[in-house]
Parts: structure tokens; sequence; C-alpha cells
């Protein structure tokens, strides 16, 4: 299985990154929404764990964006946004579910 981590926070992305490829995953990673969809048109992906808030295009935008391009691959958003409205955006905009990440 392929996984596509698109995050920022480079402390969380190497931990996300470490925990999947320790279960046997192939983890590609991106920093930022445009980066991403360079990925996305190079390469096939099982899923696309998406932070909302990336630099050069959010993930919002880039969840619209794939959605418009009909592809249908799952996205989990893992997010710190965590409001009834931010959740409602990410699964309208095509998020399959919508995480939030604990910030300690």
């Amino acid at each position: 299985m392929r996984i596509l981590v698109v995050e920022d926070d480079v402390r969380l992305a190497e931990m996300l990154t470490e925990a999947l490829t320790d279960f046997q995953y192939v983890v590609d990673l991106a920093q930022d929404g445009e980066t991403a969809w360079d990925w996305v048109r190079g390469q096939e992906y099982d899923l696309i764990v998406l932070d909302l808030t990336l630099p050069k295009l959010d993930g919002v935008s880039f969840c619209q964006r794939l959605r418009q391009h009909r592809l249908a691959l799952p996205i989990l958003m893992l997010t710190a946004r965590d409001t009834i409205a931010d959740k409602i955006t990410g699964l309208d905009a095509g998020a399959d579910d919508y995480m939030v990440k604990k910030l300690s």
C-alpha cells in the first residue's frame, strides 16, 4: 500500500512517515499542496493523509482539485483545526474522513 502524507510540520511528518513505514507501508512525503499535486499526478496512491493548513496550496483546495479531476482515492484530513465548521468544510471538499491531531 502506498500512502502520500501531506504535512508541513517536519517533526509530525517524520513521525507519521516512520510509524507507517514500520507497518510496511510505502510512504511519500510532501510538505506543501503543490508538491503533493505533483506527486499525485506522477504516482498512484492508496491513501492520502492531508493537513488543512499548508503552504502554496491549502488542504481544502488540494482536496477539491483531486475531486475535480475525478481522483477517487481515500483522503484522511489530519489537522489541528477542530471546529465543526472546519470539519464540514473538509468533508464538503471531498475528504473521506476528518481527524483532529492532538497538540501537546
